[in-house]
């Protein structure tokens, strides 16, 4: 093996070896296909046909030609690579083959003892890791079972029950189960960190300290020892600091590309929806759905598209509103369930649904076939979780579009724009560099209301009610005995003076005013002000209860799509026909 271009831009922590910087894709090649890595390197025959029958694996990726030899040798690893760069069979293959060497355990009493355990943020992430694992796996003694929190832990003690060689889990449910005595470390050989910079980011380096140092698991190095792999799209100061406490010393890093950056085959649009309402935003979004390649007739007309927003609010809304435009929509977020979310996911990747709403938990290491089309109804909330996002499509030399609405307020837009630059391939419209330096209208200023995108919507509503005069700053009506409402300097709060026999504001109005500014929350924007004082408490309630009801009810016909179904609800709110979701 030979070691690769270092990147002089990067500084590393003293001591370790860089086996491949910035790799050159053709010279630097270790093993230029599957069949060569399986006839240089002892593999068990089963494998050896899973991975070119069953998988179909031919030509490995760049992380794969270089990780999975370093790994079959006996090395530590750490790999720093792109979004869709098939890290997940890169740490599988050489896992799997050394398991099957070392043989199966007997079942024995007391915990279970696992040769290889891989740790992964999320369950859609440990889900699909042990999908993959199976596959490898088939007709072999080897058994992989998946442990993760959000669900219910007896099916999981089961599964373990009838023994298991490889663990797939988060951190938190497998300290609960190192603590409930469940599972022993003490024979743990093969240690592989997934995604580890968003474990990071999420909060788990205590639980992973934990779990690696307080339970009696072999140390790192040595013939006796355990071989440890991280994989990870970033490598941050933290994840330096992790992989020399975790590693061995002379462990080997692979980078691949330039780490952090989004991957070249996804072509990045962006369109201005500073100057709309929501509604117009919407609209906006699905013009952006539909007007992708078209993959086929009826109701599979429009492509794989996946809708990221910030909020499961919004995620909610949205995923309502597609649905009343004949797009056929779910959406997943952490307030679902888990049979929910698995639903979702199983209905989007089966081609059942044509967009997929999700929050960033999605963005992340899940590996869903066939996307087309990635949107940001919002921008997320740094340059990173931006790279994640666009680089759900793309993937594995395939070509992606990535479509970016970029509202009035996104307080990322320059770091976006900035690593977008980097790449120095994407063309960047001038109006977008402008509002990233801070041009713009005065929503995009931050002048008054406009730095929560309600300025042009608060003046509309401003102009339409001049005849009545209540919302005109210098009105006065004899009639009410001098009723007045003033805007105050301090935050633009409503107070009004009653004089003489006064009479409190126009009832119908406020009221409407308040659903208004209800009906645009739900949408996942920011009310101003006022709202506080706007909506009251009682109506307020009233209206949020319906809305959550309709929701609910649009998720009942989804689990039921052959159901056509009539529902009427308490008060002016009334749903005469629902249409097929």
């Amino acid at each position: 093996m030979t070691r690769g271009h270092e990147d002089k831009n990067r500084t590393f922590p003293q001591g370790i070896f860089i086996f491949v910087g910035w790799l050159d894709q053709r010279d630097n090649a270790v093993c230029g296909s599957f069949e060569e890595i399986c006839e240089k390197f002892t593999m068990p025959q089963e494998l050896v046909q899973n991975v070119l029958v069953r998988c179909g694996y031919d030509q490995p990726t760049p992380a794969q030609k270089h990780a999975v030899p370093a790994a079959l040798s006996g090395n530590d690893v750490m790999v720093a690579a792109q979004t869709g760069s098939g890290k997940t069979a890169a740490f599988l293959i050489p896992l799997i083959a050394e398991t099957l060497i070392a043989g199966a355990h007997e079942l024995e009493e007391g915990p279970i003892r696992p040769t290889a355990v891989v740790l992964a943020p999320t369950r859609e992430l440990c889900q699909q890791i042990t999908l993959e694992a199976r596959k490898l796996c088939f007709r072999t003694l080897a058994r992989a079972v998946a442990i993760y929190g959000g669900a219910d832990a007896l099916p999981q003690l089961k599964a373990l029950a009838e023994g298991a060689e490889i663990v797939i889990c988060t951190p938190g449910r497998l300290e609960d189960f190192l603590e409930r005595g469940v599972i022993s470390m003490t024979n743990v050989r093969y240690l592989v960190l997934d995604e580890a910079d968003r474990m990071l980011d999420m909060g788990f380096e205590p639980q992973i300290r934990s779990i690696i140092e307080g339970h009696s698991m072999p140390e790192s190095g040595g013939e006796e020892g355990r071989q440890t792999m991280m994989f990870s799209a970033t490598f941050p100061r933290e994840m330096q600091d992790l992989a020399l406490d975790f590693l061995d010393p002379t462990y080997l890093w692979i980078g691949v590309g330039k780490v952090g950056e989004a991957c070249e085959n996804v072509v990045q649009r962006f369109q201005d929806a500073s100057t709309t309402d929501l509604d117009g935003k919407f609209e906006m979004l699905v013009e952006a759905v539909k007007e992708v390649e078209v993959k086929g007739d009826g109701d599979d007309k429009y492509a794989k598209t996946l809708v990221f927003a910030n909020s499961k609010t919004t995620v909610d809304a949205v995923c309502w509103r597609l649905s009343d435009a004949r797009v056929r929509s779910m959406q997943i977020h952490g307030g679902l369930s888990q049979a929910a979310r698995d639903r979702a996911l199983a209905d989007f990747r089966n081609g059942r649904v044509n967009v997929l709403v999700a929050t960033d938990v999605a963005a992340r290491g899940l590996d869903l076939p066939g996307v087309d089309h990635v949107v940001n109804y919002e921008l997320p909330h740094n340059a990173e979780d931006y790279t994640h996002r666009i680089g759900r499509t793309g993937r594995i030399g395939n070509t992606g579009i990535s479509t970016s609405l970029v509202g009035s307020w996104e307080p990322a837009l320059k770091e976006i724009i900035r690593s977008i630059q980097e790449m120095k391939t994407v063309e960047i419209p001038e109006w977008l560099e402008y509002k990233a330096l801070g041009g713009g209208s005065a929503r995009s200023t931050g002048r008054g209301r406009g730095a929560y995108g309600y300025a042009d919507r608060y003046n509309q509503r401003r102009s339409d009610n001049e005849d009545d005069g209540r919302f005109n700053p210098g009105y006065s009506r004899r009639g009410q005995g001098g009723y007045r409402q003033r805007f105050s300097s301090e935050g633009g709060r409503q107070r009004f003076s009653n004089e003489g026999r006064g009479r409190s504001p126009p009832r119908k109005g406020n009221r409407q005013r308040g659903e208004d500014l209800l009906v645009s929350a739900s949408l996942g924007a920011r009310p101003p002000p006022e709202a506080k004082d706007a909506l009251r408490p009682r109506a307020g309630q009233q209206r949020m209860m319906r809305l959550l009801l309709m929701i609910e009810i649009l998720h009942y016909l989804k689990a039921y799509p052959k159901e056509r179904m009539c529902f009427w609800m308490t008060g002016t709110v009334r749903i005469s026909t629902l249409m097929h979701c």
